[in-house]
């Protein structure tokens, strides 16, 4: 009769015990996935960097340029920035909207007659060649789409149709396209006839056309910007410049030279000391740093402000639609290592980081290349036991508790 009443309590027992074990082993596993994933540090390895030493200036751009006559409803047959010769056909004047949907018509129809005849025109090419071709052709295609160059979407997916074309022609899968050249053309003329009677514009000087929306909003006077003095300057950038006229196809900068004028403090004009070049851009337009040349600095001391003026020689879409810009001007740039600025550290009175080796953190010197609020780069002759410790793809350790030299992570 006891060993019946035993029974319950010890399978209560057991019970309690497994579920105690499954605590504990609950337990653990957690407490291991936050040691996991809720590491006291963060790393961050080593690369090679550029950067720059470098000022933002308030000022205006500058071209030698003259104006497009036109109006009305325009539909624009170069592109902006495209280099034109005088007597270029620039745009076309439109009296129904119909005919800019005939022009869009027009030029994907004369894409896909220029298409289809090189597609016929490589027949006995290697057929080895053709497929690595098309692959080749599709991979570009593919990697412009992800990486959303949509700019070159159109000559990639034209590069890729001709090559899968041309296999298609080499293989035998097709005889040819002269039935659907000839229908296209047919088309093509028809259009071309209607669209060839429009009133057109034509530049009439040489250079790079850009359209009305594509052109600077201001207009200013580049002999004037060259005559003020400093105060003069600062008078202009104050009060502004006249407004563009908007009614015209565009302008046409005659040269691939163009000018920045700025002003600045005393204090800044000096760390242009000792520089002929620099490089120069505008954030938000033109991304790029340009290469340009420090053409004058006229000092005013008695207002404490001066004249910088900068050339640049590069032309492009994005150049001929600035005015009144911010411009970063980067006066030095340097390469090196890129440490993250959280992760410097001072010991001993030796600047330094923290670097991480398998299980152990060291404490590794550096000497500065050059630093900004952000980041320090350093040399890339990094080797231990010298001032400069620290090497290409050592993982940093940028934010840590109680670190030490030596001490297990």
């Amino acid at each position: 009769m006891n060993n019946r009443q035993d029974r319950p309590a010890a399978k209560k027992l057991f019970q309690v015990v497994g579920l105690l074990a499954l605590a504990l082993v609950s337990v653990y596993i957690i407490v291991q996935f936050f040691v996991i994933f809720h590491r006291s540090y963060k790393t961050e390895t080593a690369i090679k960097y550029t950067l720059a030493e470098s000022i933002n200036l308030d000022g205006v751009v500058a071209f030698d340029s003259v104006d497009v006559a036109g109006g009305g409803n325009l539909g624009y047959l170069v592109a902006d920035g495209a280099r034109v010769a005088n007597g270029t056909v620039v745009a076309e004047g439109y009296t129904n909207d119909e005919q800019s949907v005939e022009r869009e018509r027009l030029d994907r129809l004369e894409r896909t007659i220029t298409l289809l005849t090189k597609s016929q025109n490589s027949t006995g090419s290697d057929l080895s060649v053709l497929t690595n071709q098309t692959k080749q052709a599709l991979y570009n295609l593919l990697d412009k789409l992800d990486a959303a160059q949509y700019s070159g979407i159109s000559d990639a997916e034209d590069n890729f149709l001709l090559a899968q074309n041309r296999l298609q022609v080499s293989t035998g899968q097709t005889a040819g396209f002269s039935d659907s050249i000839a229908a296209l053309q047919t088309e093509y003329d028809s259009l071309k006839s209607q669209l060839d009677t429009l009133q057109t514009v034509t530049a009439t000087t040489n250079g790079y056309f850009s359209s009305t929306a594509a052109s600077p909003d201001i207009k200013a006077d580049r002999q004037a910007l060259d005559d003020a003095d400093p105060a003069a300057l600062q008078e202009m950038l104050t009060n502004g410049f006249p407004a563009a006229d908007t009614n015209r196809a565009g302008q046409i900068t005659t040269g691939f030279s163009w000018k920045f004028y700025a002003v600045c403090d005393l204090d800044t004009a000096a760390r242009f000391d000792g520089i002929s070049s620099v490089k120069i851009s505008v954030p938000g337009k033109q991304n790029t740093p340009l290469s340009a040349t420090v053409e004058d600095i006229q000092e005013d001391k008695d207002r404490g402000i001066a004249k910088i003026v900068l050339q640049c020689q590069t032309i492009n879409a994005e150049i001929l639609s600035f005015g009144q810009e911010t411009a970063q001007i980067d006066l030095k740039t340097y390469e090196g290592i890129r440490i993250d600025k959280e992760a410097l550290h001072i010991v001993d009175g030796q600047r330094g980081v923290y670097v991480k080796y398998g299980n152990l953190q060291r404490f590794l010197k550096i000497t500065t290349l050059y630093e900004n609020d952000s980041y320090i780069l350093i040399p890339e002759n990094g080797k231990i036991g010298t001032d400069n410790e620290v090497r290409l793809y050592d993982e940093i350790i940028v934010q840590g508790t109680n670190l030490q030299d030596g001490k297990l992570l």
